[in-house]
This record gives C-alpha cells, structure tokens and sequence, in this order.
C-alpha cells in the first residue's frame, strides 16, 4: 500500500492529466464539458498566482483585470483586425505580461494592503476602459464573433489538458530554479535577500511579468471558449473567486491549484439543482474546506494507509 502511494504522489500531476483526458470519451453532456473547459482555463490563472503569491509572497487582487487584457486583446486582434487566431493566442500573453510589468512597478516601494489595494485599482481601470471604450471594445455591450483557435469542441479541450499539464510542469520546475529560490528567499524576508545578494526589485517585476503572461494566456483562452466578452465577466468578485481557488490549493502547491480550479468551478453547478440556498450551501462548503484544510496533510493520509509516521513512501518526499 506505501509503494502504491508513493508512487500515486510522485505521479499525481500525470494522473489527473490522464483521468480528465478520459472525459471526452466518456460522454459527458455539452454544458459539463463546457465547465470542465472553464476549469482548466481557470487552472492556468490559479498557476499564475502560485507564482506571485505561493513563491513570491505577492498578493494580487486585479488578476481578473489582467484576464481581461488577454482577452480583450485576442477578440479585438480576431474580430476587428482579422488577425489569425495562434497570431492573436501568443499576442495577448504578451500585452498582458507588458501591463503586468507596470503594475509591478509599484511593489518595489509598496506591500502589504497597499499592493493590494493598487491591484485592486488596476483591475478596475482596466474593467472600466473596457466599459467605456465602446468603438474598441463594444463597451456594455460586449464583443462577439470571436473564433476559437480550434473550432472543435474535443480539439479545444485537448489543446488546454496539454496546455495545463505543460504549464504545471514548467511551474514546479521554476520552484527549484535560481528564479524560483530566489522568489522564495524574497518571501521569507526582502531585506536578508537582498544582503543575499537577490535583486529584490529585478526578481519582483520578474514575478508580476510572467503572472501576468499566464493571466493573458488564460484570458486569451476564456475568450476562444466563450466567443463572447462581456465586462460583467471581469470584476474584483473574479479576481476574489482566484485569489480563493490558490489558498485552497495550498498557494504553493501547483497540483493543490489545478484541482481546486477544477473543483471550485464545478461546484457552483454541482449545486444548481438547490436554485434559492446553492450560493448559500457553496458558501458554506469553501468555509468548511478553509477550515479544515490543514488536517488534509501526508501525517493523516499515512494513518489512514496505517503507515508509521517516521516513514518515507515512494523512496521519500
């Protein structure tokens, strides 16, 4: 059973990745299909904090602003301009990451509740120049036409699975860079970092540039799936709904992260059937989740396996 679990751990990410790559084959009705889509698509937003706040220590609450970009920028590149989709996928992370950089700017002088309350107000900036900028955007409105850069509903779903698995990848090899430790050694405590000899100021516009990017991509992603935008689609509740999908997920856990995506945009529609009390019972779940997420760790999960504490499964952690 240790080894068995033990080799469950070292490869959960795969798993996961190779259970959900079953879902098309399962037929799954259109709209669950749909959610699951979105959850993925959501996953790539959730990584993107696990860098600025699980390795950083970095608290954003303007990510759906920087969704927004991304997928501002892939419909307006599409629909307006006629631009190829895979030109307009790999153009909107960027402009994203652009913007992101800038809203880094301020984290060298500021932190705590003063960052964010400016990410707050860059999610808002964003949010109404989109409402208000009607010929680029279509304003209230929205921007629909948008096409998708797979139109197959089954293509789309792989081409995200791939994306996610990918960038989950690329995410827990970043922790165990020099990048990565020194994201780390800035979250433990700025000013033995910089005595470290880390460019605190270098390596913090460095986090917000590559959140950014993954933010874009996902907006980029939101808008192929949805082939409408609205800017009801981009408030601070969103960026709230993300902010909790990565505390849930264990802020640096980068498998934690991609299932709860998963299972916090599932869950709204798990509980439609309740019509008046599911928010309410939605609620009432996340809080029971937060509180007793911290007993969900390896000591009970070996008692459960009836393990000895002192030991390793699978060759160690």
């Amino acid at each position: 059973m240790g080894k068995a679990f033990g080799f469950f751990k070292k490869n959960i990410l795969l798993i996961i990745v190779l259970l959900l790559a079953l879902v098309p084959v399962a037929g799954v009705p259109s709209y669950q299909f749909y959610i699951i889509e979105r959850g993925l698509q959501n996953a790539i937003i959730v990584l993107s904090l696990v860098i600025l706040l699980g390795y950083t220590g970095l608290l954003s609450l303007g990510h759906a602003g920087l969704l927004a970009v991304g997928a501002y920028t892939f419909g307006i590149l599409t629909v307006t301009y006629g631009i190829n989709p895979w030109i307009a996928l790999m153009v909107a992370p960027v402009v994203a990451a652009a913007l992101g950089a800038l809203l880094g700017i301020p984290s060298f002088k500021l932190s705590g509740p003063f960052l964010v309350v400016t990410t707050i107000a860059f999610g808002e900036i964003v949010r109404i120049l989109i409402l208000n900028w009607e010929k680029l955007t279509g304003g209230p409105y929205g921007l629909g036409g948008i096409k998708s850069v797979i139109p197959s509903a089954k293509g789309m779903y792989y081409f995200l699975l791939v994306l996610v698995f990918l960038v989950s990848v690329a995410t827990m090899r970043l922790s165990k860079s020099r990048i990565g430790l020194a994201f780390k050694a800035i979250k433990e405590d700025e000013v033995a970092a910089e005595v470290m000899g880390v460019n605190v100021r270098r390596y913090k516009l460095l986090a917000f540039t590559i959140s950014s990017f993954m933010a874009g991509l996902s907006g980029a992603l939101f808008a192929c799936l949805t082939n409408y935008l609205n800017p009801d689609s981009f408030t601070f509740a969103e960026s709230a709904t993300y902010l909790l999908m990565v505390v849930l997920g264990g802020m640096a856990n980068v498998v934690g992260a991609v299932a709860s995506a998963l299972g916090v945009t599932a869950l709204p529609e798990v509980l439609r059937f309740m019509v008046r009390s599911r928010m309410v019972v939605y609620s009432l779940v996340l809080l029971l989740v937060i509180r007793y997420s911290k007993s969900l760790n390896m000591k009970t999960l070996r008692k459960v396996l009836g393990k000895p504490e002192g030991s390793t499964l699978g060759g160690g952690e």
